[in-house]
């Protein structure tokens, strides 16, 4: 899990295949380590979505 957290602050996301859904066309997830949600643009590409913090401010996460 430590070693997942630290690639996961390099940006190396994993994506957690068991908690995928379909929305809109497309499949959205969360990586396996650090709960980030992603989607996938092609086949077998997942991006980070950039979603707005509780807040509500500028600052994206």
């Amino acid at each position: 899990m430590k070693l997942g957290m630290i690639a996961c602050a390099l940006g190396h996301h994993r994506i957690d295949r068991g908690d995928t859904k379909r929305v809109h066309g497309g499949h959205v997830g969360r990586c396996r380590c650090c709960r980030t949600p992603m989607e996938e643009v092609e086949p077998h590409l997942w991006v980070v979505q950039r979603v707005r913090d509780a807040g509500l401010t500028h600052r994206m996460r």
